[in-house]
């Protein structure tokens, strides 16, 4: 029963979150069209990108860690369930730094290979993680089953 009442709550959550996530993309466009407008950047479609798709990502990611917070004392896992948060906050400075130095370096070798490397990386952190917390918790709800449930 257990199970349930927390798959009950992170649903519960996405499904209002919906709105909220909306009105954050809508509140980073305006925030990314003002820094293009005053900073000259050359690949600003690919930071607008990365601020409309990150910024509404790290405020879900932090709130479903502080539901998941909730579900285990154990410390622990307390402090392992922020970690989808801080992956999702070092891959956008990974991608801030990658698009910083595509910007100033010269080029050598493609963006695509450096970009993928971070993406492939970021992801396999999650799943490595997804392995350590279900051992220390077996009720632990992974992103990949509540977007099932939300289907």
């Amino acid at each position: 029963m257990r199970r349930e009442q927390h798959i009950r709550q992170l649903v519960e959550y996405a499904r209002k979150g919906k709105a909220k996530t909306f009105i954050l993309g809508m509140a980073s466009l305006i925030i990314t069209g003002t820094l293009i407008r005053t900073v000259e950047l050359s690949q600003p479609l690919l930071v607008s990108i990365g601020f409309l798709g990150v910024v509404p990502l790290l405020v879900r990611e932090w709130k479903l860690g502080t539901i998941r917070r909730s579900f285990n004392d154990d410390k622990t896992y307390r402090r392992l369930v922020r970690l989808p948060f801080w992956l999702t906050t070092v891959g956008f400075i990974g991608f801030l730094g990658l698009l910083w130095w595509f910007d100033t370096a010269t080029p050598g070798i493609t963006f695509l290979i450096p970009i993928a490397v971070l993406v492939l990386t970021v992801l396999g952190l999650q799943y490595a993680f997804d392995r350590v917390i279900l051992k220390l918790e077996p009720d632990y709800i992974t992103d990949r089953e509540l977007h099932r449930e939300l289907k």
